[in-house]
């Protein structure tokens, strides 16, 4: 090959490393002026902990918002930055919420205990008794996040309309003000009642002490859409640490039966057994045999189940 040849060659390698770099320049430079959510003002408006933020919602009697998102979430990206970086979002979330955000590759086991299926997802619970007001899946615009997150602090609202808290008068707590009439108990008219778990037994002192003691209302925490009756105030926060922990396998339902023919139907107290410090329950002491005899065979379900699968009014 003669030297002209090569050295149009070069020539031509050179224009196109040069064309390259300049490309790269412009991404970069596209990239860079697409509008962000500033990082700072979203730490000010969501806790990273997510205990920490339960137990500053409990403190000062307000509702808890969580955040479900992933890093590689484009819809959750596109919240940051059209949702809660405008104004009258981050101010309902700092004065109106204790907001938290969840990384959902990192917290699995809170992914799990809220039912989450989508991204972006925001959970919000009642921190005084643990009962999910609302869950809503996929990108909301501001005015929908807006007027979602309004109707579940109205909710939270009439619950505790008797008690003293920190609310300020807001057109959501006008509005929760003026339903209260229409409430009995916490429960809105037309509001399912609350399923009892284990028929009111304290689910610490059945898994830490094998006794059955019975629990208060006073210290009532749901999981999972199931209300547990805790017997003291310790109990109560050991429990909504970590409600899987103590809480019945299946939500209480027959393993035996849900392997046998893949109906939910749920156990009876009377019929417990532990297996590897898990509690399960029967339908009837035969199925508690059939279980004894096998556990390895009947503990791999891994059904996900929700309460309105159980073929019972009540779980145990």
């Amino acid at each position: 090959m003669s030297q002209a040849t090569i050295g149009q060659l070069s020539g031509h390698h050179n224009s196109f490393r040069r064309t390259a770099t300049w490309a790269a320049i412009l991404l970069v430079t596209i990239l860079t002026n697409v509008p962000q959510a500033d990082c700072a003002e979203l730490d000010s408006v969501f806790r990273s902990d997510f205990k920490a933020a339960l137990a500053e919602a409990e403190e000062k009697k307000l509702p808890l918002l969580i955040h479900f998102y992933a890093d590689w979430c484009m819809p959750c990206k596109r919240m940051d930055r059209e949702v809660f970086s405008a104004t009258d979002v981050k101010d309902l979330l700092q004065t109106r919420f204790i907001a938290t955000k969840v990384n959902s590759d990192q917290q699995q086991d809170l992914v799990r205990r809220y039912g989450v299926e989508t991204l972006p997802s925001d959970v919000i619970v009642d921190s005084q008794s643990g009962r999910v007001l609302a869950l809503h899946a996929g990108f909301q615009d501001r005015n929908g996040y807006v007027a979602n997150i309004s109707k579940a602090e109205a909710k939270f609202t009439r619950a505790h309309a008797g008690e003293t808290l920190v609310l300020k008068s807001t057109p959501a707590a006008v509005e929760a003000k003026g339903a209260s009439s229409t409430s009995s108990g916490g429960i809105e008219l037309g509001e399912p009642k609350p399923i009892i778990g284990l028929a009111g037994f304290s689910p610490v002192a059945i898994a830490k002490n094998r006794q059955w003691n019975r629990g208060s209302p006073k210290f009532a925490w749901d999981y999972k859409e199931v209300t547990y009756y805790l017997c003291s105030r310790e109990e109560l926060v050991e429990f909504r640490n970590d409600p899987e922990a103590f809480a019945p396998k299946l939500l209480g339902c027959d393993p035996v039966i849900l392997w046998e023919s893949d109906k939910a139907v749920a156990g009876d107290i009377k019929y417990a057994a532990f297996f590897d410090d898990e509690l399960f329950l029967f339908k009837s002491e035969e199925r508690r045999r059939q279980f004894k005899a096998n556990p390895e065979k009947y503990i791999r379900l891994q059904h996900a189940l929700k309460v309105d699968q159980i073929d019972q009014t009540v779980v145990r």
